[in-house]
């Protein structure tokens, strides 16, 4: 692909990081949206051009999205237990600023970073959905309910002419960052930090961070604007998951496997001790509804359209959890 002018939002999170250092180490240019708070080095360090501002204030992108070829709309926050304002106003109005202002100054492509939460869920059933699946609802967080709408709003200038595409990554691992993706998840495994395992037998999908990235370029060089899609990976149960990294570990996996049920019946009776301290929960309820569902999805759109081939979690694991005991 000729050297292309992308710009980027979320590009000092996990997935944009990782997006903006492969596109800049191929040559292309690289314009990031920064807050006066973010850590930039490494930005800086891959030649990117920094802009201050924020998705929320529609003006302070006007500069760095002017002449774009791509725009790669990569900020959210996924914070359970944050206000509902400030996801709100990120998530949706965000997404709101970013397609309406790349409309209105003729960018030629967008790319929207979404996340398999828009969906709520996969059917109770555990049967692995497609793009094209019926929302789970009511939906588990905050979180889903931010990033359906912000996809929403996205979709409506896509209606309007909007060239997009959007992509659904599922848990992302794999280095760098160990507090970074799906990763602190698995640290605490390894550290033998997880007391118990909550909805052991539910289906979830997990995505290499490397993968994913590849799978983001793919869409720049051979997607057809409108296209959608899932980009998931390998898929297995939470129990699963948890005794695969133990073993790989060298660590004696939980034991304990909490149900749904008592576990939120822990929090309930637990929650008021922690607002008299002042603190959070260790686990959201929102957090807690979303491991009573399934997230199980088929990415079959991308494999073939795309010829993407992501690695198997037996492929992916073993180098992440070397690299998290290591660092």
């Amino acid at each position: 692909m000729p050297a292309v002018r992308f710009f980027l939002t979320g590009a000092t999170g996990y997935i944009g990081g990782a997006l903006a250092r492969r596109l800049a180490a191929e040559g292309h240019e690289v314009r990031a949206l920064v807050r006066p708070t973010s850590r930039v080095e490494g930005l800086r360090e891959i030649g990117a051009t920094l802009f201050t501002g924020d998705v929320t204030d529609r003006f302070s992108m006007r500069e760095a999205m002017s002449g774009a070829d791509w725009v790669v709309h990569a900020a959210a926050d996924l914070d359970f237990g944050a206000p509902e304002e400030r996801m709100r106003k990120i998530n949706v109005e965000g997404s709101e600023n970013v397609a309406s202002l790349a409309f209105k100054l003729g960018v030629p492509r967008v790319l929207v970073l979404s996340s398999i939460a828009r969906f709520g869920g996969s059917p109770p059933d555990g049967v692995p959905a497609a793009e094209d699946a019926p929302i789970q609802q009511p939906f588990p967080s905050l979180y889903s309910v931010t990033k359906h709408a912000g996809d929403l709003a996205i979709r409506g200038w896509a209606q309007r002419g909007l060239r997009v595409n959007t992509v659904f990554p599922s848990l992302v691992y794999g280095p760098p960052g160990k507090k970074s993706g799906a990763n602190f998840f698995l640290r605490q495994i390894l550290k033998r930090r997880l007391p118990a395992v909550v909805g052991g037998d539910r289906q979830v999908s997990w995505v290499h961070l490397d993968d994913l990235v590849e799978g983001l370029l793919a869409v720049t060089a051979k997607a057809e604007p409108g296209r959608e899609y899932l980009m998931t990976g390998d898929r297995t149960t939470v129990r699963g998951l948890v005794d695969q990294v133990s073993r790989l570990g060298g660590v004696v996996p939980p034991r304990l496997a909490l149900p749904i049920g008592v576990a939120r019946l822990g929090l309930a009776l637990s929650a008021p001790l922690f607002r008299l301290r002042g603190r959070r929960p260790p686990v959201p309820p929102e957090q807690l509804a979303s491991l009573a569902r399934h997230w199980a999805f088929d990415d079959t759109r991308a494999r073939t359209e795309l010829s993407w081939r992501p690695r198997t979690l037996a492929e992916g694991l073993p180098a992440t959890v070397e690299y998290l005991q290591r660092t």
